[in-house]
């Protein structure tokens, strides 16, 4: 078996030196490149690479990797030893670490690595390409390293070269979709004190990034605007288009504009985007002073509102098309909003799983809001633990004015 096969990429790079240290010598480290190659740089360049692993003899006989710790980022030249393997000049032997080298590494390191007198770095390369390179050292007088034990330690790093960009390719995807997850975020929204706003939002098991968004927008008098939508499909790509999508809707929500015409330009920008997009939404402004919310749906599920008395009402709105189809006719409706009642707002990951019809799934969310009374967060996290199939990416928007 290729080692390391279905295992992350720091076990793929403790396995790698399970085998190699110190079989082949007393020390060792294992690196990925950063970011694949697209061609072989020039002798100023510089490759950005991770160390995964790496053990080193310690002063009192023990192995260790404090001084050079594991997921440390290194700039190597591609004129030095370890960029003249990563570049594809295969293995190379040498008796000392390259000055370059040693000064971009921290001084714990280098009093480490200055004990070694014999290196070998070979390269770990997987369909065709070089994706990172492993390291062995020997010190003191020590037999250099011989023909048969370069092809030796080059014959691991091949079998182990598969394993390794499998794991690395995964690790990048999963660092690019939680820092694009990040970016998603809204930031912590300006809600006014007369307006009481909760929510959760978690996306389908297996993905960082869905496909929902919400956000709430303070507006002139105490008003609050508060979006849910919920763009097609999941990963990286509907997550970009949410992304506009949501910048868009905040915009439009921050001129102040009726739902209704928010909503059709919402659907005009939606359209107008590259590779075009369709997306359910719902917007509502809620107005303490009046009592009341406005609101308008594009092909989205309707609110739900959790009143008082315990009795719960799902307002008739006019139902809209998604927006991204173009040239969409949007209505609104304006309803009361008594002090105490919960107004709901949340995408059809909360009430619908091929198991559970959209019917039961609001009798059932129908129910589990009724006389919710306590803080809204915690009334959040009741529906989601309650409600949620793990089938779909689930939202939920909370908002009430203060009794």
């Amino acid at each position: 078996m290729t080692p390391g096969a279905g295992l992350d990429l720091t076990d793929v790079a403790e396995l790698l030196l399970d085998f190699a240290v110190p079989r082949f010598g007393v020390g060792g480290a294992v690196f990925v490149l950063e970011r694949p190659l697209t061609g072989p740089p020039d002798s100023g360049g510089q490759l950005i690479v991770r160390r995964l692993a790496n053990r080193f003899r310690r002063e009192d006989g023990a192995l260790g990797s404090s001084a050079l710790p594991p997921g440390e980022l290194v700039a190597f030249t591609a004129d030095s030893h370890y960029g003249q393997v990563l570049s594809g000049a295969g293995p190379v032997r040498f008796a000392a670490m390259d000055q370059a080298v040693m000064e971009r590494i921290r001084r714990g390191g280098r009093q480490v690595l200055a004990r070694y007198n014999l290196f070998l770095a070979v390269p770990l390369a997987a369909r065709g390409e070089v994706v990172g390179l492993l390291m062995v050292c020997r010190m003191g007088t020590a037999a250099a390293y011989t023909d048969a034990e370069v092809d030796a330690v080059g014959a691991l790093a091949a079998r182990a070269g598969a394993g390794l960009a499998d794991a690395a390719e995964i690790a990048r995807r999963r660092r690019d979709a939680e820092a694009l997850r990040r970016g998603l975020v809204p930031a912590e929204p300006p809600v006014p004190d007369r307006v009481e706003v909760a929510w959760r939002s978690n996306p389908a098991p297996g993905y960082l990034v869905g496909g929902d968004w919400w956000d709430i927008v303070a507006l002139p008098g105490g008003r609050t605007g508060l979006v849910v939508g919920d763009v097609m499909d999941h990963g990286p790509g509907p997550a970009m288009l949410l992304a506009q999508l949501r910048a868009a809707a905040h915009t439009l929500a921050d001129l102040d504009l009726e739902p209704a015409e928010l909503m059709g330009r919402l659907d005009r920008s939606a359209a107008a985007l590259t590779g075009g997009t369709c997306a359910t939404c719902v917007y509502a402004v809620v107005d303490p002073a009046e009592g009341c919310c406005t609101m308008t749906l594009a092909g989205h599920l309707s609110p739900v509102l959790a009143l008082p008395d315990g009795r719960t009402h799902v307002p008739a709105l006019p139902a809209g098309m998604p927006v991204g189809l173009g040239g969409g006719q949007f209505g609104q409706a304006r309803v009361k909003l008594p002090p105490g009642t919960v107004l709901a707002l949340y995408t059809d990951g909360l009430v619908e799983s091929r198991t559970r019809s959209f019917t039961k799934g609001m009798l059932a969310l129908r129910s589990a809001i009724s006389g919710q009374h306590g803080a809204l967060a915690g009334t959040c996290d009741a529906l989601v633990e309650s409600l949620r199939h793990h089938e779909d990416d689930v939202t939920v928007l909370l908002a009430r004015i203060p009794a």
